[in-house]
């Protein structure tokens, strides 16, 4: 039983799986999407204490875990940029005892020569400006939050992980923007489906698992299943034990020779398997499955793929979150993005033939999302 992992046992499973899934048909392994991220992910986490991984830095477009829900939010590097200007890095110049008393004399001397503002070291002054800003967003989306259903109030941030500088406190309690995106997902959820019946998830694409902690906030005695790729896999595995939840990782896995997921349910909270292991999950009840920006980011045959355990299993609600195109397209093989694009037709026309759309909402692109995006909750019929 997975509790409290360590770092040690962290990257054994992790190796393990990389070798596992090597051996895999490409149905199961990863995209070509993520096979262009994956050398740098890895090579982040040799180089970074495990367990600080949701303050590591990185950002979209060097291949980090910010990628799937880890890493500093407030210094998130923009696209292909290597460093951001507030990285802690740069403390014992911006902090530094030189650089306060350089600026408080230039500042005095402003009041008189107003030109001499041009030779401030502005990134130091600007920095408590920006974690203020930084402050009041996440303030403001709480607040507009759970005005959407008072019940969210129950779903905070756990610190595992968190770098203690960047949190900020509402209530006492900790909230980040992506905690705050996970709560209006959960309030859409709750509002569109009879959220008392949803007791058995299935998640595709889990991320860190931070839905899924969301999910246990509300209701305690559900039972969630994760499948993802490694290294994923893993750090869904490790944030969730870390919680003091009880899952079921690749140490339980290798132990047994037959995946039985309804006995297995009655000693875990929650199962974290690999994707090829998904050819043995059959005849499960399952209230909700959910993919949410990661169908997007595979070829369009491994999408379809995955929306088969539909036909070996009963269930019952599903919602997607993804681009309606599917991500940008590699020139070649090896390349940045996919090869195939998996978009919102492809879903729907493998769907609706079992099911009804019970909603959809098709979203523009803003400064998080670089693509329009759906969301549509299926029933079955």
């Amino acid at each position: 039983m997975s509790t409290f992992q360590t770092e040690k046992q962290f990257k054994i499973n992790l190796s393990k799986l990389i070798e596992e899934s090597n051996s895999q048909t490409d149905l199961y392994k990863p995209g070509n999407y993520w096979k262009f991220y994956e050398k740098n992910i890895l090579k982040q986490i040799r180089n970074n204490k495990l367990i600080n991984f949701r303050s590591w830095k990185g950002g979209a477009g060097s291949g980090s875990i910010h990628s799937f829900g880890g890493g500093s939010e407030i210094k998130c590097r923009k696209f292909s940029r290597n460093f951001h200007p507030i990285d802690d890095d740069f403390e014992f110049l911006d902090d530094s005892f030189l650089v306060r008393k350089y600026n408080s004399l230039i500042n005095k001397i402003i009041l008189f020569f107003p030109f001499f503002k041009f030779f401030l070291i502005r990134i130091a002054e600007i920095k408590p400006y920006y974690k203020e800003l930084y402050k009041s967003l996440v303030i403001e989306k709480y607040k507009s939050v759970i005005k959407i259903d008072k019940d969210l109030k129950n779903i905070y941030e756990s610190d595992f992980g968190l770098n203690q500088k960047e949190c900020v406190l509402i209530d006492g309690k900790i909230y980040t923007l992506k905690i705050l995106r996970e709560m209006e997902r959960l309030g859409y959820i709750k509002k569109n489906l009879k959220f008392d019946k949803i007791n058995t998830i299935l998640e595709i694409g889990a991320g860190i698992g931070l839905l899924a902690s969301s999910f246990f906030k509300l209701k305690k005695n559900i039972k969630y299943l994760i499948i993802d790729i490694p290294p994923t896999i893993c750090f869904a595995e490790y944030y969730l034990s870390n919680l003091s939840l009880k899952v079921f990782g690749y140490q339980d896995l290798i132990k047994i020779k037959q995946i039985d997921i309804k006995k297995i349910f009655e000693d875990f909270d929650v199962i974290c398997l690999p994707p090829w292991k998904m050819k043995e999950i059959k005849d499960v009840n399952f209230d909700l499955f959910m993919n949410i920006q990661s169908f997007q980011e595979m070829e369009k045959s491994q999408t379809l793929n995955y929306l088969s355990i539909t036909k070996n299993n009963n269930v019952k609600n599903i919602y997607f979150e993804n681009s309606i195109t599917g991500h940008d397209k590699a020139k070649k093989k090896n390349e940045y993005g996919v090869l195939e694009q998996s978009n919102m037709l492809d879903v729907e026309n493998y769907l609706l033939e079992t099911y009804d759309i019970l909603r959809k909402d098709l979203q523009d692109k803003d400064s998080i999302e670089s693509k329009e995006k759906y969301v549509t909750l299926f029933k079955k019929k």
